[in-house]
């Protein structure tokens, strides 16, 4: 029988397992404890790694270098070619104390310091800034640096996006101008343009801006600032953009106002392509602003004097003209006095002959030159009566006597008199 007694009391007797030493153990280090293990991994988190972004505060200043404390085991240097490229300005804010952010060009090593840029740093963040301005799709203003076949170089703080010539504004691109196409935008260079981010790629170091994307929001801006802006009486620049029957678009900038064809001519016209063409650039007068609608109300003829003010004291009732036919209608012709283009009269189908006329076709022709007589005026109303059957009548002899001597005795007749 075994003697479980006698077992027990030997494995109390002899020496634990682990506790054993061989002689290659002996030979080992002593083990590390759990202190020794977190101090290491500690080390380990804080060592400087090239590419990383650290929070330091500058230790020391020196001609040729500046050392920053970055939480490390040893200081990190920001090294002589670097300090050269910031400048001055930028230099007499790095003084001892002052807080920065840098990036890591190399990490901890036996070769030498922790090397680090304030400048990469700067560009990092700006990288950064690019993504998250992005995704919120917002607008940058920035300046044109250079061209090249394909587009334009415009700048994002201290990076250089690239607008392609695709994502220009159309006003933009009607401006290429030359046949080589890596001079096409050269008269752009130092204009400021406005865009929105649409590319950040941080591996390529690419940067596409688009200029018609911001497109929309600058216009709405532009426009609201100019309607709060606007007065009734001012006169504006602008460019016909478009016309219509009822009348032109008048491009102010960032709006389009409207110039009513009753606003286009003091003349009577029938549509608006007899004065002006698109394109053309012409000065409006405000003469309405419908905040609320968006609408801007524009005239021509008020920048011009009012020919029918005058009208009384240029004329008399009587008097002979010069005419031209502008348009028949059936009850009539009318006829544009030829030294007052703009004011317009009517020759009434029975004023056209002695004898009955079915249609004034039958007597006269648009653009023919005629000598008419003043049988009414009517200022307010806007209305002048002419004849052509009157013109060779013998009740009118004295007054046409009259005229005669008037401008004999006068080397430069008045205006419309004949």
């Amino acid at each position: 029988m075994v003697d479980l007694k006698n077992d027990s009391q030997m494995d109390t007797d002899q020496p634990h397992d682990t506790e054993i030493q061989t002689p290659l153990q002996s030979q080992q280090s002593p083990p590390q404890t759990m202190g020794t293990l977190l101090a290491a991994e500690s080390l380990e988190l804080t060592s400087p790694k090239h590419g990383e972004l650290r929070n330091g505060t500058i230790a020391r200043v020196s001609p040729n270098a500046i050392w920053v404390d970055i939480g490390a085991k040893s200081e990190g240097i920001i090294p002589e070619n670097e300090i050269n490229i910031i400048g001055a300005d930028a230099q007499e804010e790095l003084q001892v104390g002052a807080q920065c952010t840098l990036y890591v060009v190399r990490g901890a090593s036996q070769d030498g310091p922790v090397v680090l840029s304030l400048l990469k740093a700067r560009q990092m963040e700006e990288w950064q800034q690019a993504k998250q301005q992005m995704q919120e799709s917002n607008v940058h203003t920035g300046q044109v640096l250079e061209c090249n076949r394909g587009g334009l170089v415009v700048t994002f703080g201290q990076l250089r996006g690239f607008l392609p010539a695709s994502l220009m504004t159309m006003k933009r691109q009607r401006r290429k101008a030359g046949s080589e196409p890596s001079k096409q935008w050269k008269d752009m260079i130092g204009e400021e343009l406005t865009f929105k981010i649409t590319e950040v790629d941080t591996t390529e170091n690419r940067l596409i801006v688009s200029e018609r994307a911001a497109e929309k929001e600058v216009q709405d801006e532009k426009r609201e600032q100019l309607l709060a802006s606007i007065q009734s009486g001012q006169t504006l620049a602008g460019r016909v953009v478009s016309l219509a029957d009822f009348g032109a678009f008048v491009d102010l900038g960032s709006l389009d106002g409207l110039v009513h064809i009753s606003q286009i001519s003091w003349q009577q016209i029938d549509h608006p392509r007899e004065v002006l063409k698109v394109g053309q650039e012409v000065n409006v007068r405000v003469i309405s602003v419908d905040r609320k609608r968006q609408r801007v109300g524009l005239s021509l003829k008020a920048l011009e004097e009012d020919p029918w003010n005058a009208l009384s004291h240029k004329y008399k009732e009587g008097q002979l003209v010069r005419a031209t036919i502008t348009r028949l209608a059936k009850f009539g012709a009318f006829a544009a006095l030829k030294d007052d283009e703009h004011i317009e009269g009517l020759v009434h189908i029975s004023e056209l002959a002695e004898r009955i006329v079915v249609h004034p076709k039958e007597v006269v022709r648009e653009n023919e030159e005629v000598t008419l007589r003043i049988m009414k005026i009517e200022s307010e109303r806007r209305r002048v009566g002419l004849s052509l059957k009157e013109v060779a009548s013998a009740r009118y002899a004295d007054l046409d006597y009259d005229f005669y001597i008037a401008s004999a005795k006068n080397p430069q007749p008045e205006i419309g008199r004949t």
